[in-house]
């Protein structure tokens, strides 16, 4: 996991909600313990989006749905096949 913690202080938080906390607009310019307190914040909603994004129930719905699809895109395909040899067919004759 390679977070970029400076670049998402500086440009994703907004400028008022620093002000609001009386907080430099630069990450280097955070004292050591604010600095830590944007990195655990930071890797906690990393962590928690990937377990959201990787959660079994999801991928196994994801799963099901992708099988769906594949079962979908066969059947039309065959129907494009019989579509093309009756159209050769046709033109041989």
């Amino acid at each position: 996991m390679n977070i970029n913690f400076q670049q998402i202080y500086e440009d994703e938080i907004e400028s008022v909600t620093k002000e609001l906390l009386t907080y430099p607009h630069r990450y280097a310019e955070l004292n050591h313990e604010t600095q830590r307190l944007v990195d655990d914040l930071v890797t906690a909603g990393y962590q928690r989006a990937l377990a959201d994004a990787l959660d079994p129930a999801v991928l196994e719905e994801t799963s099901i749905l992708s099988k769906e699809m594949s079962t979908q895109l066969d059947s039309m395909a065959n129907l494009i096949e019989s579509f093309l040899s009756a159209k050769n067919t046709e033109g041989g004759n």
